[in-house]
Formats: C-alpha cells, sequence, structure tokens
C-alpha cells in the first residue's frame, strides 16, 4: 500500500484566501535519466490547481482511499494554466512551478487540473490575458485553451489520464466582468461557460481527456446552482447549525470555499469519486481522517 503523503505546513486548518499561499508537491519517484522512460505509477494522482485546489490540499491527501497517493502542487495568488505551462515564480515565497517539472517527479497515473478562473500572473508574454486591461470571457477561455491543451498533451504522452475539473459556481451576489466605474476586472471565476469550455476541451482527445463535475457538485447541485450551505455530515458536527453548514465563502467573494473547511472535504471527496472511480468512503472514516489535520473546525 502506497502512503498518502503530507504537504509541506500540513497539520493546520485549510488555508484562507488571499491570506496564505500554500505550495505543496509530494514526490512519488525520482526522475529517470538517460534514455529510461519513466512508466506512471499506480495509483497516483497529481492535482495541480490555484487556490481552490489550495484549499482542498490537506483534505484531499487525507480522505483519499487506501491504496492511493496524491499529490497537490497549488499557490493562492490568482493562477491560471497559462503560469503552470510556462513556469512561473509564486510572489509571494519565491518558489518557482511549473506543471512540466512536477510530471517529471511525480509521474501520476490521473492528473486532474483545478482552475476555476484567474487570468493568470504571468502576462500576455506567458499565454496569459493582460489583467491589467479590459478582458472578456472569450479571451480568457483562449488563454486557458493553448496552455490546457499543452499540458494535457504532456500528461497524455507520459501515460496519464487528465481530468478537467469544474469550478464550483460563482456566487451570484457578485458582479463579473470589468467594471469601468472603479476600472477594474472583477472576474468570470465560476462562470457557467467555463465548465461547458472544459467539457467540450475534453472531448478534443477522448482516449486521455476527461470531464469532471463530481467536485464542483460536491459544493453546489447536481445542476451546479450556488449555495451557500448544505446539509450538515457526520464530520460537520462541531460548525452544524440547524441540520445545515457553511460550504462556500459567500458575501463578497465569487468562487473560495468556506474557510474552515466543511466545503473542501467535500470538494475533495468529490474530485477523487469523479477521478478515481471509487465509492465515497463512510461517514466514520472521513470523520477520522479530517481530525488528524483539523479540518472543519
Amino acid at each position: 500500500m502506497l502512503n498518502r503523503r503530507v504537504p509541506r505546513g500540513a497539520g493546520g486548518r485549510p488555508p484562507r484566501p488571499v491570506i496564505l499561499t500554500v505550495g505543496v508537491l509530494a514526490i512519488l519517484l525520482p526522475a529517470c535519466s538517460g534514455s529510461q522512460v519513466a512508466q506512471p505509477h499506480p495509483g497516483s494522482l497529481l492535482v495541480v490547481g490555484d487556490s481552490v485546489a489550495t484549499q482542498a490540499a490537506q483534505a484531499l491527501i487525507h480522505v483519499a482511499p487506501g491504496g492511493t497517493t496524491v499529490s497537490v502542487d497549488s499557490v493562492l495568488p490568482g493562477t491560471a494554466p497559462c503560469d503552470w505551462n510556462h513556469g512561473f515564480t509564486d510572489p509571494t515565497d519565491g518558489d518557482f512551478h511549473k506543471f512540466a517539472t512536477d510530471l517529471d517527479k511525480v509521474h501520476p497515473a490521473i492528473v486532474a487540473f483545478v482552475f476555476t478562473g484567474n487570468p493568470g500572473l504571468s502576462g500576455p508574454a506567458a499565454g496569459c490575458v493582460d489583467a491589467n486591461k479590459p478582458y472578456d470571457l472569450s479571451q480568457l477561455l483562449a488563454s486557458y485553451e493553448g496552455s490546457l491543451v499543452e499540458m494535457g498533451d504532456k500528461a497524455a504522452s507520459a501515460g496519464a489520464t487528465v481530468y478537467f475539473e469544474a469550478p464550483p459556481p460563482r456566487n451570484p451576489a457578485v458582479p463579473e466582468g470589468y467594471d469601468s466605474q472603479k476600472q477594474e476586472n472583477r472576474g468570470f471565476h465560476g462562470n457557467p461557460a467555463i465548465a461547458s469550455f472544459y467539457k467540450s476541451l475534453a472531448a478534443q482527445n477522448s482516449r486521455h481527456w476527461r470531464y469532471d463535475d463530481k467536485a464542483a457538485i460536491a459544493v453546489s447541485t447536481a445542476s451546479l446552482d450556488w449555495m451557500l450551505t448544505l446539509p450538515c455530515e457526520a464530520w460537520d458536527a462541531e460548525l452544524c447549525t440547524d441540520g445545515r453548514v457553511q460550504v462556500r465563502v459567500g458575501g463578497t467573494d465569487a468562487i473560495h470555499l468556506d474557510e474552515q473547511g466543511c466545503g473542501a472535504i467535500r470538494f475533495a471527496l468529490g474530485l477523487e469519486e469523479g477521478v478515481l472511480g471509487t465509492a465515497p468512503p463512510d461517514a466514520n472514516s472521513v470523520a477520522a481522517a479530517v481530525s488528524g489535520y483539523g479540518g472543519c473546525q
């Protein structure tokens, strides 16, 4: 049985949006040298993404089914596929991240991309939209497509199955697009068109690429409708109020999971059910797993 690897800085609650930065990468196998071709590591899942992936990182690792090793590489500032394809330096801690490096180190059997709508940090030279100027949804998706196709091809060539994860639905109370009065981009995080785009993208390589929405559904509804709270589960006991628990930040936040980690647990369970094809673990097993790192407290 493979051991689950705990990410650097693990042991506390999931980080809060725009406050902390987490770079998490568990190295499962050494990169092959010379002319050797590395084979995907059975039972290994690599999750690469933005702040939502960071929020779910500890849950993804701790609630993974037995025999599966999960690695998460994600950072909190608004990263997009263009950053990871080109390679970028996290402005908060100076760490360098690049998808090709992760792929060579981990050799995963499965790759899941969690990108929820950020314009990216690296600018047009790296294939990102220019976040300092007005941009529309079609420009954002064109940027995503170029980088995700390249990364998806790399992963497929390395023998991995690729999943594009639908983003959690956007908070309808938060406007989107460009605010001409404030002269700022409010973004398109969680717009339904992003999920539709991922579905069409997966169809371009139906042999190696997949679309998955189980993680997003786990923090919303089957039709991806926004929900601030959901019915409580056994592990929500301390935060459950009148039979419901908060799973999203809400208020003026468009996309993030709740700050206490209850939504992160659901997101992680949904993602792993979707990409691993396993039945969800029983409530007692989840409760025991999340108690180990203080999730949903």
